[in-house]
């Protein structure tokens, strides 16, 4: 008997343990995600000594790579998963958006907010694809979350809340991680001032 594709999956699931299978399928959502330790942890809930050991056993077995930014699964892993877009249940709204300066490097401006806090709001990872930057924070316990996308000379920062009544804390917090955008690129540049 041939093996189907689903057998040599559970074939390979079947020799992780537990946390080793959560990470991996995590990760595995958005391949172009490097997504930050505190934010795996949060995500997922697993106490630290725990995911970093998942995470040295996964590296180890070349399914996932540590990177600057975080943690992505590699084309290894790619192979036993079939990568699914992100898909929120929780509805996403627009606080924020605005054109950048023509001449922003936005490589160096997301270089300059990589893994940075803003108030109250986590660093939690980094998505890149040929065609968009997209930077996301959450608040510790996840109710709030803010997505920055950076894309053809614009900047959305789009928000996902636990609960429609806190969309006004959600737009406040946009605004926080805005001014701090802002003053990144202030440093780095110069001549754009919010």
């Amino acid at each position: 008997m041939v093996p189907t594709s689903a057998d040599v999956r559970q074939d390979a699931l079947g020799d992780l343990r537990e946390h080793d299978r959560e990470v991996l399928e995590f990760l595995s959502k958005d391949p172009a995600a490097q997504i930050a330790f505190q934010g795996i942890r949060r995500r997922l809930g697993i106490h630290p000594e725990q995911l970093s050991r998942a995470l040295h056993r996964l590296a180890e077995d070349d399914l996932i790579q540590k990177t600057e930014v975080g943690y992505r699964v590699t084309p290894k892993a790619l192979s036993i998963f079939s990568p699914t877009e992100w898909s929120s249940t929780r509805p996403g709204v627009t606080v924020l958006q605005t054109y950048l300066p023509a001449d922003v490097d936005t490589r160096a401006l997301v270089g300059a907010l990589r893994g940075s806090w803003a108030g109250p709001l986590r660093w939690y990872g980094l998505v890149e694809s040929a065609d968009e930057l997209r930077l996301a924070w959450a608040l510790e316990d996840e109710s709030v979350q803010l997505c920055v996308r950076i894309h053809s000379g614009e900047l959305a920062i789009e928000a996902e809340v636990a609960s429609h009544d806190r969309l006004d804390e959600a737009t406040r917090l946009g605004h926080l991680l805005f001014r701090q955008i802002a003053n990144a690129a202030s440093r780095a540049y110069g001549a754009w001032v919010a």
